[in-house]
């Protein structure tokens, strides 16, 4: 009887080692396809943090579709060239100079925008050439408004004035240049309505 029960408890040691040993060979099998069901029902690690998705051609193109639509066209740039350059008169007018500084750089750079933007434009002329005014302002910027920036620095309103009119003879060639000399910039007669005082002593709202 000690016998039978010893065999009897080998049998069920054995079959329980081997229940075991099957276990541990299979369970790598088990855990490498969950592993993989897991990766294939998770979301991206973009989406999981809350990011947008990578680009592609086609949302690049449409991305630049928009863009180009909120740029400024260039008559729109110079309108607020000539706002700006009209209100540097009148602050050089009334000597008051750090606002005069003011107006000449937001000019300047409405400018250097709209070459930047469009360093060629298609003349409205006969022939319709490319007018290459990117060049055009750099060799203006380095003569006719040059002079005016120095005549605000040295807060000389007779070299400013001298100047400033050089600068609108600057601006007319470069207008006929691209076909359109019917655009003749002058002396500005009026000051543009505008919610700043242009009195250099003024301390008042």
């Amino acid at each position: 009887m000690r016998r039978i029960g010893i065999g009897r408890t080998a049998l069920v040691a054995a079959a329980v080692l081997s229940g075991m040993l099957l276990d541990q060979a299979v369970r790598p099998r088990l855990d490498v396809t969950v592993l993989a069901q897991q990766r294939q029902t998770q979301p991206p690690p973009q989406a999981q943090r809350g990011q947008p998705p990578a680009p592609t051609l086609e949302s690049l193109a449409a991305q630049v579709a928009v863009l180009q639509g909120l740029v400024p066209s260039n008559s729109h740039i110079m309108m607020d060239v000539q706002w700006h350059w009209t209100n540097l008169w009148f602050a050089g007018q009334a000597k008051n100079w750090p606002l005069a500084q003011f107006y000449f750089n937001e000019t300047r750079g409405h400018i250097q925008w709209l070459t930047k933007k469009s360093p060629t434009v298609r003349s409205s002329g006969p022939d319709r050439e490319e007018v290459d005014i990117a060049s055009i302002f750099n060799a203006v910027d380095t003569s006719s408004l040059a002079d005016v920036k120095a005549a605000i620095e040295k807060k000389d309103s007779a070299k400013f004035a001298a100047s400033y009119k050089i600068m609108l003879d600057s601006c007319y060639s470069c207008h006929k240049s691209v076909g359109r000399p019917y655009l003749r910039p002058m002396i500005p007669r009026m000051q543009v309505q505008s919610a700043l005082n242009f009195d250099p002593n003024f301390t008042g709202p």
